[in-house]
């Protein structure tokens, strides 16, 4: 039996039955702590190796968890070895029935690497795919967009139904009913997508006024968005967004 996870700054939590467990991305894969056994102090229970990556993101669905990454440094034995090789990596699909003995059962290959995942009522986005090739150019991306959206109508084999591309890079979404909030890094923008059709996201409207749109999350109504600039002295900033033709900073 299974609930929902939950993230936390760069750590997502994964709920069972018997105890909650810690799901920590780290420089050369997935690290799955026991914190409910003695929570002061958590053990380690099992490991998922991935590409050595600065940045890897974690979402769980059912008894599943699907890991992205960046896939952005050599591996480390062979650059001891004078090759510099970086692995690429889509979206591991990891069979999380027993979390102390996790299960590589699939991994959706159709990006060479990502930033950031997302997982809502059944489907799987993935952003921050701008890699066409991978590092050694031997695998192509055949999946990119800007917003990729995976369903998990099977949960061990993620299959992309729909994708949105206009050369801008979403770093963050969040998502509230049959609306995807995504923020545009590099132009400052936040957008608003209409994804009630999966095969077919459209834009709603796009708004400036967030430096370095880095994050956001919406209300548990969906009258408010906060986002978070990647900065340094950066802002968290509210909008009321109850009425998308008519965004409104607070």
């Amino acid at each position: 039996m299974y609930f929902e996870d939950y993230e936390s700054g760069s750590v997502s939590y994964y709920f069972r039955m018997m105890g909650t467990y810690a799901l920590m991305g780290g420089w050369d894969g997935t690290y799955i702590v026991d914190i409910t056994t003695n929570p002061s102090n958590p053990e380690l229970v099992s490991f998922v190796p991935g590409s050595t990556s600065s940045h890897r993101d974690i979402k769980t669905y059912q008894n599943f968890m699907y890991i992205g990454t960046e896939a952005n440094m050599p591996d480390p034995d062979l650059y001891e070895q004078g090759e510099y090789y970086v692995q690429p990596q889509g979206i591991q699909v990891i069979d999380m029935t027993d979390p102390s003995n996790p299960v590589e059962v699939n991994e959706w290959d159709g990006v060479v690497e990502s930033h950031n995942i997302m997982e809502a009522d059944g489907y799987l986005y993935v952003i921050g795919s701008q890699s066409l090739f991978s590092n050694d150019g031997e695998i192509e991306a055949w999946g990119i967009d800007d917003l990729i959206i995976l369903d998990l109508n099977n949960p061990s084999e993620p299959t992309k139904v729909g994708g949105w591309s206009d050369g801008v890079y979403i770093h963050d979404v969040c998502i509230y009913e049959d609306v995807l909030y995504g923020c545009d890094l590099y132009n400052d923008n936040m957008y608003a997508f209409d994804i009630s059709d999966k095969t077919n996201p459209t834009v709603i409207t796009i708004w400036p006024g967030i430096p370095k749109s880095h994050s956001c999350w919406v209300s548990e109504d969906g009258g408010t968005l906060f986002t978070g600039s990647e900065t340094t002295g950066g802002h968290i900033m509210s909008w009321d967004v109850s009425d998308l033709s008519n965004i409104g900073f607070l």
